[in-house]
């Protein structure tokens, strides 16, 4: 049946094009967009009428770079985040809750927590931990993932001990006397996630695998995201993505960034490629270096603050470049997260010798993040048609944190307007549970660049809020290769859409997190709706 969407306030983020008052739906595509008699026209006797009162309608929102699965997993877990546990203190409370309602079997998991925001300026320590959980395994995981804290039982499970080397990709934090005091940093960290990721969902069935990766799709779904690119795929996710999708559950289109040490199991799996319109897998995920918010990304000279050091580098050049020019030849997307400047400038060394002087960059490899892609990085990244993923919302939320970490440097940090203007092609998302999945943050950051102590990060670097939602739409579509189906509203694309209270390029920059999500469509067909919301698809 043809729905009729009437009176609305119609941002189609085309090309040249204004706004729209109507839109036909005809199955699962846009039949028909513009004013509203002409539209009228199209529409096949009987059609349903949806009027929204004046109420905004946007192209769904895209999320190119995420870790979906994480946070369904992770959900089940304590949250650590700062502000609802301040100190550390509220996190072992926090913990022992988690504790009561965790499976024998399983290990306690916290997550969210950033150091410099607690109270007492510091990590929480394994002797923190075994006060709350004593018994069993737990650990807690740092926002950005790239760090995390283990208790004593996790520690003899994980089979780390006091004499254990760091590892070129990793390191352990330490008490005076040299004992680890179970901070974990980088390799390790990801290492103890993927395990117990695998191992909690291979006790699963193929429904509740489905049921937990489908519930992180309505959680995003709520926020009018529709489409996300999933950028810690590995074969248990991807397999529970693949099953979700058999069953009808899976909600929002998701593109499987597998990692790379799985990308031959993805080749051999019969999962590469374009399964259905609401999953795929044709990109490969590799990290170049650590996290801006654990300072452990791999810069020129050395962090001011603890953990001290220059950061990690995972890979040396000529390996990097090595696997690059395989998955290249493979036909694979390549994804690399680089946010130090020392760890781009290996990137795009890499990505130059592969592409040497071909015609552009037909496979649109990426960098994820990009924080420190400074003026010089980003004249070499516009010519060979580098796209980057990039995370506004890490202004407001862990933006002074990278203040402290790169103070002379800060307002050349995540440089948004620039890397635009030298032409390369920016795509927004959220690196969530890393922050808050919610894109209208990230377009207000992208709008404001305030911090949450009210500084402003490079206040040349703002942009307009239209560039802001282009970000999260036609941008973030071209990062997926997906710009001819989704990204804007045009005849002939999919019908993916928002309905929202209010148009965002109308709204105060402070207040465009004020705006309700009153419904997601995907495909036409409604993923949520607001339960107060007079406004029914």
């Amino acid at each position: 049946m043809d729905v009729l969407v009437t009176d609305a306030d119609i941002v189609t983020m085309a090309a040249g094009a204004g706004l729209a008052r109507s839109m036909l739906v005809r199955d699962d595509r846009i039949a028909a967009i513009g004013p509203a008699e002409r539209v009228r026209a199209a529409a096949a006797p009987g059609a349903r009428v949806v009027g929204l009162e004046g109420a905004a309608v946007i192209p769904g929102l895209i999320d190119a770079h995420c870790h979906l699965c994480n946070v369904g997993y992770l959900a089940s877990g304590a949250d650590c985040s700062q502000p609802a546990a301040p100190d550390i203190p509220a996190i072992l409370a926090r913990l022992r809750d988690a504790a009561a309602r965790t499976p024998e079997g399983s290990w306690v998991t916290g997550s969210g927590y950033v150091e410099y925001k607690l109270h007492e300026g510091r990590h929480p320590t394994r002797a923190d931990l075994d006060a709350a959980v004593p018994d069993r395994p737990a650990i807690l995981f740092h926002t950005s993932l790239h760090a995390c804290v283990l208790n004593t039982p996790a520690l003899r499970e994980a089979g780390f001990g006091d004499r254990q080397p760091d590892s070129p990709g990793g390191r352990f934090g330490r008490d005076g006397e040299g004992r680890l005091d179970g901070v974990v940093h980088e390799g390790p960290t990801f290492t103890l996630l993927w395990g117990g990721l695998r191992r909690d969902m291979q006790r699963m069935s193929a429904e509740q695998r489905a049921g937990l990766v489908a519930r992180a799709g309505q959680h995003f779904a709520a926020l009018g995201i529709t489409a996300a690119c999933d950028a810690d795929t590995r074969r248990d996710s991807l397999t529970a993505y693949a099953e979700a999708d058999e069953r009808g559950m899976l909600g929002v289109r998701v593109g499987g960034l597998v990692v790379h040490d799985e990308a031959d199991w993805l080749l051999g799996s019969g999962l590469r490629g374009r399964r259905s319109p609401r999953l795929a897998a044709e990109s490969v995920k590799i990290w170049a270096d650590g996290g801006m918010s654990s300072r452990t990304a791999a810069i020129h000279g050395s962090y001011p603050v603890p953990p001290y050091g220059s950061g990690i580098m995972y890979f040396p050049p000529d390996e990097l470049t090595a696997m690059v020019a395989e998955f290249d030849a493979r036909g694979l997307q390549v994804c690399i997260h680089a946010q130090g400047d020392r760890a781009i400038e290996t990137v795009l060394d890499a990505y130059a010798a592969v592409l040497g002087g071909r015609c552009g960059n037909p496979l649109r490899h990426r960098i994820e993040h990009g924080g420190s892609m400074f003026a010089p990085l980003a004249a070499r990244a516009a010519p060979l048609g580098i796209v980057v993923a990039a995370q506004p919302g890490m202004l407001s939320i862990l933006g002074d944190g990278f203040a402290e970490a790169l103070p002379e440097r800060s307002d050349e940090l995540y440089a948004y307007a620039s890397w635009r203007r030298a032409g390369i092609r920016v795509a927004g998302s959220s690196d969530a549970p890393v922050i808050t999945a919610d894109p209208l943050v990230g377009i207000r950051d992208a709008v404001l660049r305030r911090t949450s102590s009210g500084r402003v990060l490079g206040p040349g670097e703002r942009l307009a809020a239209q560039n802001a939602l282009a970000l999260y739409t036609t941008e973030a579509a071209f990062a997926m290769h997906r710009e001819h189906d989704i990204g804007s509203l045009e005849p002939g694309k999919l019908a993916d859409f928002v309905i929202l209270d209010r148009n965002p390029l109308d709204t105060e920059p402070e207040q465009i997190t004020d705006i309700r999500v009153l419904a997601t469509a995907v495909g036409g067909q409604p993923v949520f709706q607001a339960s107060d919301s007079p406004l029914r698809l």
